[in-house]
């Protein structure tokens, strides 16, 4: 049997734990190279190591997603490691559940920052690879909240 992901590169965000750890376990598992990024390098590491022990390839990043230069930082790494991209996760996302009476603003620039703007530094930083390679997939992982919601 082959793998699915067998010579794709992906990288995933907000990968140190959750939803964005277990889509780089499983697409390393499908035999893709993962290129890993969140900003907790202990954590990540570890999930780099989860995935070498296990027979994959992993390159873990550092980078805080909400700014631009670590994002072209973080894609450049994958594209000069392993020579292309071919999926981008956009994982990484942050919530403060609560009602909105009760919201503090610095949290909510926070969420911004990090669920929509990050998401455009990454997508907006990877399309130029993915137009050149003619091929290209981005995955956006967005939360329940936006379905239903507790915020008044």
């Amino acid at each position: 049997m082959t793998n699915k992901l067998e010579g794709k590169v992906a990288i995933v965000t907000g990968a140190s734990s959750g939803i964005g750890e277990a889509t780089a376990i499983a697409l390393a598992a499908e035999g893709a190279k993962v290129v890993i990024a969140a900003r907790r390098g202990e954590r990540l590491e570890a999930v780099a190591k989860h995935i070498t022990d296990n027979g994959g390839q992993a390159l873990s990043v550092i980078a805080d997603i909400t700014d631009e230069v670590q994002v072209k930082n973080l894609i450049q790494k994958a594209h000069a490691e392993f020579g292309r991209v071919d999926i981008l996760v956009n994982n990484a996302g942050i919530s403060f559940p609560g009602r909105i009476e009760n919201a503090d603003p610095a949290n909510w620039r926070k969420m911004i920052d990090i669920n929509v703007l990050a998401l455009m530094y990454t997508t907006h930083t990877v399309l130029p690879i993915f137009k050149a390679q003619k091929s290209g997939h981005i995955v956006n992982i967005s939360s329940v909240a936006g379905i239903n919601s507790n915020i008044v």
